[in-house]
């Protein structure tokens, strides 16, 4: 079986992202997904330059921050101040457009080209890509650049339109009280029993430490301290090569 631990929320933080990069020189996740408007955003895309981060997605965020298009470009997207709508309050809202939301995912992928970034999957932030009033946005722009994405039936069934690759599986497991060594690795056995040849997707929110900024940004915060341990653990890693389980990213997608 192979695994792939994205680390979601690179970006974020400065703190958010050395800690994603050292959960790469451990070998175990070898997935990132970039936010492109965030505070840790430009750190990131230097980490990456200098080859500290050697795969890397979009994770398209419509939750947190300001959108890259103007406002008035994103209107029912965004509150008066012109920052994105709190997830609860985007998720109810009826009026969402379709149109304005495969926008601002054009936006934020061509900000992540123009970085020079070699953009080689895409995810969403909370979510926001799967929810009913974006998941026909998210998934036409999938299609249209023709990349792999996180499976989009994990929230709301059904990813019959989704043209392009996604992993076999994709859990939600190992976040909050499921972040801890036992539980992933009683999940790893039980779809090693299921798919042998599989491939399944988890996402991760490493971080070092708890920082202000953190807390500022993010209601998780200590358990992302949990999985940065277990994520650098020489455990984990043993245990994973004794069990025939591989660490892979999305490039491998790519040759499916």
């Amino acid at each position: 079986m192979k695994i792939i631990l994205n680390a979601d929320d690179f970006g974020l933080t400065e703190s958010v992202n050395n800690a994603i990069v050292d959960c790469f020189k451990m070998g175990i996740v070898k997935s990132t997904t970039i936010m492109m408007n965030q505070p840790g955003t430009q750190h990131a895309v230097d980490l990456y330059h200098q080859g500290l981060i050697r795969e890397v997605g979009l994770h398209f965020t419509v939750t947190a921050g300001k959108p890259i298009l103007d406002a008035k470009q994103v209107s029912t997207l965004v509150d008066e101040q012109g920052y994105f709508l709190k997830r609860r309050e985007l998720y109810r809202k009826t009026d969402v457009c379709s149109e304005q939301v495969y926008q601002e995912i054009k936006a934020q992928y061509h900000a992540a080209i123009n970085a020079g970034l070699a953009i080689n999957h895409l995810d969403t932030h909370h979510f926001g890509g799967i929810f009913p009033r974006l998941k026909a946005a998210f998934t036409r722009f999938a299609n249209d650049v023709n990349l792999p994405v996180r499976r989009t039936d994990s929230i709301i069934v059904g990813q019959d339109v989704l043209k392009v690759t996604t992993p076999d599986a994709f859990d939600l497991g190992f976040y909050d009280e499921g972040a801890n060594l036992e539980h992933l690795k009683a999940m790893l056995i039980s779809y090693q029993h299921k798919m042998p040849s599989g491939i399944v997707e988890f996402m991760c929110h490493p971080a070092k430490t708890v920082t202000t900024e953190l807390e500022q940004l993010s209601g998780y915060t200590d358990k992302r301290v949990n999985e940065f341990d277990i994520l650098t653990s020489i455990e984990l890693k043993d245990w994973l090569a004794a069990n025939n389980i591989e660490c892979i990213g999305f490039d491998a997608l790519h040759s499916n």
